[in-house]
């Protein structure tokens, strides 16, 4: 846990520099007030983001295998953080807990959180190096319809996106 002050009792400022370059290095892009990805990862280290997948903004969306009730099919996330919009063919029920793979190796993506939105609502966790590495992730909700995130970098939330709880949640 990162502390808020030194041992003299002096406010710590972040070197926000040193936290840039490293989100850089993690595949975090900050543009025009926007952040977006340009790589995750699942657990077995296949990049999610690759350039054929369908684009938003001209930035390639993230893949992942969805499974709910009764259907799977393959979901593209936009890679900005807080863009609601993706690519499905099928919508699934809002408020569905859906079961999410890589579409690569079919490994499950690992549960990282609880939330909020409902009873059985997880974060799940796709990484943002291939050494799959909790301090470093991109954590969405698996609640279909809630669009809840946030970056972990170096342990720290480093962004994060909410969403109000909506009465079709509440079961």
């Amino acid at each position: 846990m990162m502390e808020i002050f030194d041992k003299k009792g002096r406010l710590i400022i972040p070197d926000s520099e040193r936290l840039r370059k490293m989100a850089m290095e993690k595949g975090i892009i900050s543009e025009e007030k926007k952040i977006f990805l340009n790589q995750v990862f699942c657990l077995n280290g296949h990049n999610l983001i690759r350039p054929e997948n369908p684009k938003f903004d001209n930035q390639p969306g993230i893949h992942l295998i969805c499974e709910g009730e009764t259907f799977w099919q393959s979901v593209y996330l936009s890679p900005f953080q807080g863009d609601r919009r993706k690519e499905f063919k099928t919508e699934f029920k809002t408020g569905e807990i859906l079961r999410v793979f890589c579409p690569e190796c079919q490994v499950a993506i690992p549960k990282f959180a609880p939330h909020d939105c409902q009873p059985e609502a997880m974060y799940l966790a796709l990484f943002l190096d291939q050494e799959a590495n909790y301090n470093n992730t991109v954590c969405i909700c698996n609640a279909w319809g809630c669009y809840a995130s946030f970056l972990r970098l170096a342990g720290e939330i480093f962004s994060e996106v909410r969403t109000l709880i909506s009465s079709q949640f509440i079961r």
